[in-house]
């Protein structure tokens, strides 16, 4: 499997963001789950969502490598 880390992608340039479109994803979170996220996003100086994306896909990974 690749390794691969989040960048910056301008709008227009992946095949789905051709038309703006992006799906809504829900994230249901604790009080201090949702503080600790507020505080990880400050300290990168990143959005919450770069942030929480972040750590999803860190944990798909950690899942996938586990089941082979």
């Amino acid at each position: 499997m690749t390794k691969t880390t989040l960048q910056a992608t301008p709008k227009g340039e992946l095949p789905h963001l051709k038309k703006g479109k992006r799906k809504p994803v829900q994230l249901r979170l604790t009080p201090s789950e949702h503080a600790e996220l507020v505080q990880a996003a400050e300290v990168e100086v990143r959005s919450m969502s770069y942030v929480a994306y972040r750590r999803y896909q860190a944990g798909l990974q950690l899942e996938q490598s586990k089941q082979h």
